[in-house]
């Protein structure tokens, strides 16, 4: 919120509060115009006045005045001209009832100084001096009319009065400016404090890290965007126990987390939702343990780095070993296809030569795959239609192969536009592809594979499943098939999925095994969100 709007939200606020004083003021008026009216009449003191119908007509007219005035004040019209005209009107009638009324005008008097003192606070201004004058010239015309000689006392009373009058508006208008002042002060103190929170509240939920915080009783304080994004969007958290947002955060918070004392727990690296990152969380005590800060780092980063810093660590040495090896394996492989040329062989020799074959191709591969991982280039994103994409990625590879395979493709949306290295997309879904057929037809004896896309209702983000019909992958190895060498398969390299991951990941996007209801596995594409 910028400087003036938060100064015309004080202003706005001052102005309520005055309609509010306004409105007060005007109860009481009504009320001290219907004593004033009244009581002569009640204690039938009508003979004591010294104008009786004067007194009579002055109180019924300022009646109707300040009925008027009341009605005014809710109306809440001109505030500027209703704070400054009641106080002068209220001087005048008070002063013609103190001329018609009783000998003694003290009681008067002492309202006129209220309502001057009343003005004063209304404007807060140095002109509120004005309400005190009018009120001196109302004491010295009372005087001068009922009282044909004005003797040394009664001189004396005047001036006194007078003096108590203007000294008591002078100290009014000084208190008031002087509550002007502090009320600006108080206004931009408040503007600073307004603006230092909305800065924190913007770093917290800008922040990179997760950042929960939940009171004695686990129900969540305040979450920032990341955390929100981290424990899959749930809808409107605050406020709600910490166990039906995460419970298994929930459930570590309950356990390591001391009630007393200053020190940080860690908890253990969990997951909220099956495609969400891993998240390692961290339990601060705050307010003496009232409110509890929980940090999520997102732990897969974590691990990302320390495989990179590994691979990069190795990926030299691999690159010179598969080298080094890649020349006398060629080597060995073309004396193995002349030595089955050679007549005369016998057939266990023919058998041993055609393993030393395949041998030789497989170490190739693993070389191949070993030179790719090393010698991974930056990736030159492009934007394109992912259904026009997958209709022509499908055709053309399924002319590369030698069986005919069920691939069922669900209905793409024409519209949905992804960001992505098209070369290195097509990496991608060729291995996936490969292996989602490959398991599908050792559990079926059948060629099959689905694929489908959209875009997810919550997140809004695109994805890509690749679904086989194949045995699934045990909740065991969910998480190390995307390890570098690891293989179920006896004939695997270990660097199939390994690769595509981190081709995702140079695109900004992520790959997921996630749980399929009905068997087989589900390998998803999470595309960035692009548009």
């Amino acid at each position: 919120m910028s400087y003036e709007g938060s100064k015309v939200r004080n202003n706005n606020k001052k102005i309520e509060f005055g309609w509010q004083f306004l409105r007060y003021y005007a109860v009481t008026r009504l009320i001290l115009c219907l004593l004033l009216l009244l009581l002569p009449f009640l204690f039938q003191a009508q003979d004591k006045l010294y104008d009786a119908d004067t007194y009579t007509t002055a109180a019924i007219s300022y009646l109707i005045v300040a009925s008027l005035l009341l009605f005014m004040a809710f109306v809440e019209h001109q505030f500027r001209i209703q704070s400054i005209i009641p106080p002068i009107l209220d001087i005048f009638f008070i002063g013609l009832l103190a001329y018609a009324g009783y000998q003694s005008t003290s009681v008067y008097i002492l309202i006129m100084s209220l309502v001057a003192i009343v003005g004063i606070f209304l404007t807060r201004h140095r002109g509120g001096l004005l309400y005190g004058l009018l009120a001196c010239g109302a004491i010295i015309v009372i005087r001068n009319y009922r009282l044909d000689d004005i003797s040394i006392t009664d001189f004396s009373d005047v001036s006194l009065q007078i003096a108590a009058i203007l000294a008591v508006s002078v100290l009014a208008n000084t208190l008031a400016r002087r509550m002007t002042d502090y009320e600006v002060e108080t206004i931009e103190q408040q503007h600073s404090i307004h603006n230092l929170h909305t800065l924190n509240k913007q770093i917290i939920d800008k922040m990179n890290r997760g950042v929960i915080v939940v009171d004695r009783d686990y129900k969540v304080q305040h979450i920032n965007q990341t955390a929100w994004y981290g424990l899959g969007l749930p809808e409107n958290p605050v406020g709600k126990p910490l166990k039906t947002i995460a419970d298994e955060l929930a459930y570590q918070l309950e356990t390591s987390t001391p009630v007393q004392g200053d020190l940080t727990r860690e908890g253990l690296p969990f997951r909220a939702t099956n495609t969400g990152p891993q998240l390692l969380p961290h339990f601060i005590p705050l307010v003496k343990g009232e409110k509890i800060l929980i940090t999520l780092d997102n732990y897969s980063e974590v691990l990302k780095r320390a495989h990179q810093l590994k691979l990069a660590s190795l990926g030299q040495l691999t690159a010179n070993i598969a080298h080094e090896v890649k020349n006398p394996l060629s080597a060995i492989n073309q004396a193995s296809q002349l030595l089955a040329e050679t007549e005369n062989l016998s057939q266990e020799e023919k058998e041993l030569t055609a393993i030393i074959q395949r041998q030789s191709k497989r170490i190739n591969e693993i070389i191949e795959n070993v030179q790719k991982a090393s010698k991974s280039k930056p990736p030159k994103r492009q934007q394109f239609l992912l259904h026009d994409f997958i209709k022509s990625f499908t055709q053309e590879y399924q002319q590369g192969l030698n069986f005919q395979p069920s691939m069922t493709v669900e209905n793409i949306e024409d519209s949905l536009t992804v960001h992505f290295d098209k070369s290195q997309l097509k990496q991608i879904l060729a291995n996936l592809f490969d292996n989602g057929l490959k398991y599908s037809y050792q559990n079926t004896k059948e060629y099959r594979l689905h694929i489908v896309a959209g875009q997810d209702p919550i997140s809004g983000d695109l994805f890509l499943d690749v679904i086989d019909e194949g045995p699934g992958v045990s909740l065991e190895d969910k998480d190390k098939i995307f390890e570098p060498f690891y293989t179920t398969a006896h004939d695997g390299t270990g660097l199939g999925l390994y690769i595509s991951k981190e081709l995702c990941e140079a695109n900004q996007a992520r790959l997921d095994c996630i749980p399929v209801a009905f068997g087989g596995a589900c390998f998803r594409i999470s595309f960035d969100n692009y548009q």
